[in-house]
C-alpha cells in the first residue's frame, strides 16, 4: 500500500524586519474523502519547539491550489547570528503519511545591543487559512454536521 502525504509544504520564507521575524509558508492538501482535513503544524526555532497549532479545513476548500500560513515572531531577546526556522505539518487522520517539513535559514542582527537571554522568540501572531462560510449550501452542511455531532454526544451519554 502506498501512502501519500496529506500535506505538502511547497514554500517557506523567513524575513527579518526590524526585530520581527516574518515567516510565510504555502502548503497544499492531498485530495480526501473526509468532511474536513485536520492538520497539526509545529514551528521550530533553532531546533526548539516554539508552537504547535491545529488547522481544520473543510474538503470543499481543499480543492484550492494553496493555503497561506503566516507567523510573526519577536526577536528582541534573541542573540545575533545565523538561525534556522523549521515548519512540520502532518495530517491527523489515519494513513495520513509522513509529516512534511521545510526549513529556512536567516541572519539576524539586532537593532539594540541589550543582553539577549531567550532561546526561542516570542510569538506575536499566527495566521492560518481564513475561511468564511458564504453559501447557503455550505451553511446547511455545517448545520447538519453540528446536529449529527449533538446526536452522537447524546447517544454516548445514554450508554
Amino acid at each position: 500500500m502506498v501512502v501519500l502525504k496529506s500535506v505538502s509544504i511547497f514554500d517557506l520564507n523567513a524575513v527579518v524586519k526590524n526585530d520581527d521575524l516574518i515567516i510565510t509558508a504555502k502548503f497544499k492538501l492531498a485530495p480526501s474523502k473526509r468532511i474536513f482535513s485536520r492538520i497539526k503544524a509545529d514551528l521550530y526555532f533553532d531546533g526548539k519547539l516554539v508552537k504547535s497549532f491545529y488547522l481544520g479545513i473543510p474538503y470543499y476548500f481543499a480543492r484550492c491550489n494553496e493555503f497561506p500560513l503566516k507567523a510573526i515572531l519577536g526577536l528582541e531577546e534573541i542573540n545575533s547570528g545565523s538561525h534556522t526556522v523549521e515548519l512540520k505539518m502532518l495530517g491527523l487522520w489515519p494513513y495520513a503519511g509522513p509529516p512534511d517539513c521545510k526549513e529556512a535559514v536567516f541572519e539576524y542582527q539586532p537593532l539594540s545591543t541589550a543582553i539577549k537571554i531567550r532561546g526561542i522568540p516570542k510569538i506575536k501572531t499566527i495566521e492560518g487559512p481564513a475561511m468564511a462560510v458564504l453559501t447557503s449550501e455550505s451553511k446547511k452542511l455545517f448545520e447538519e454536521m453540528r446536529e449529527r455531532w449533538k446526536k452522537e454526544l447524546i447517544a454516548r451519554r445514554e450508554q
